[in-house]
């Protein structure tokens, strides 16, 4: 039995298009930080700062999208999960933060990443069969 190709090319087109947000997200992150130790992030309505607001960037933002890259890239079967899983968590912050913080970040701030990622776990979910 042959093993199935792994790499950039037998990704699918939509998933390339995952791949290169995703990425994106992960580059953008890095040059945010200072800016999310100073500022913090919202957690479930409150704000973090300093260390612990790095912490859940690295985890949720970083850590997050690199696993799902690593498994897109090596056809791993837990993908979707860990995709479903952080953006899951990305997702319901989000909506906590409209309802809770939408003065402090500004609604479409709070909204289009969310949808973004809403749209993103749609094309995973389709194309789940990749990993597999």
């Amino acid at each position: 039995m042959m093993a199935e190709k792994t790499g950039w090319k037998p990704i699918p087109l939509l998933l390339k298009i995952v791949f290169g947000l995703s990425l994106l997200w992960v580059v953008g992150t890095f040059f945010a930080i200072q800016q999310r130790f100073e500022l913090g992030v919202p957690l479930f309505g409150v704000f973090v700062y300093g260390i612990l607001a790095v912490v859940i960037v690295f985890l949720i933002d970083i850590l997050g999208p690199i696993s799902f890259l690593y498994a897109m890239w090596n056809r791993k079967s837990w993908g979707p999960r860990v995709a479903f899983i952080y953006m899951g968590f990305f997702i319901i912050n989000s909506l906590v933060a409209f309802v809770t913080t939408p003065d402090q970040l500004g609604g479409p701030a709070i909204l289009v990443p969310a949808v973004v990622d809403v749209i993103l776990l749609l094309v995973i979910y389709n194309k789940r069969s990749y990993f597999n």
